[in-house]
């Protein structure tokens, strides 16, 4: 029989694994978002705990199902493609961080995160952001996410970003 996570991501592969949020609570409530453009399955799995549905209401859920604790709250399934996958860090976190728009590079993902570094650099140099602060960390990870982009390896990109994703809640 399959899982309730199978049967609504139309058993299609895990296209990456994320936290939305840091929460020490386990999920009483999996999310599901809207359907993908494709039709086949959602979009992704949203896991949250009973403040995290209230307060994250008006995301773009197609249905709530009960969970038992099977995830920490805030990960998130994506099955997304990587460009949905990073058109998704951009609208979350990337644009607001660094006012990188990628509409304005014509969706070129190596060109949008070369620019959003050169802002995250000087973000990093005028706070005079140690080695350990999150903006520094950031740094690190979006060099990877850029050489990747640059080389056409999305699925990387998309992995770094996440890991910023993470850092960036931190500020």
């Amino acid at each position: 029989m399959p899982s309730i996570v199978q049967e609504l991501s139309g058993h299609r592969d895990l296209g990456g694994l994320r936290t939305l949020l840091e929460c020490p609570f386990k999920a009483t409530v999996l999310r599901e978002g809207p359907t993908q453009d494709s039709g086949s399955g959602t979009a992704w799995l949203a896991y949250l705990c009973p403040v995290h549905t209230v307060d994250l209401d008006g995301w773009p859920g197609a249905a709530d199902h009960a969970d038992d604790g099977t995830m920490p709250c805030g990960t998130v399934l994506d099955f997304r493609s990587r460009e949905g996958v990073l058109q998704s860090h951009a609208d979350l976190w990337l644009t607001p961080l660094t006012g990188v728009d990628p509409a304005a590079y014509g969706g070129v993902w190596s060109e949008i995160l070369d620019q959003a570094d050169r802002v995250l650099l000087a973000r990093v140099e005028e706070a005079a952001a140690g080695e350990d602060s999150p903006l520094q960390n950031m740094l690190v990870m979006m060099a990877v996410a850029r050489r990747a982009a640059a080389r056409g390896d999305l699925a990387v990109a998309a992995t770094s970003l996440g890991y910023c994703e993470t850092l960036a809640q931190r500020l």
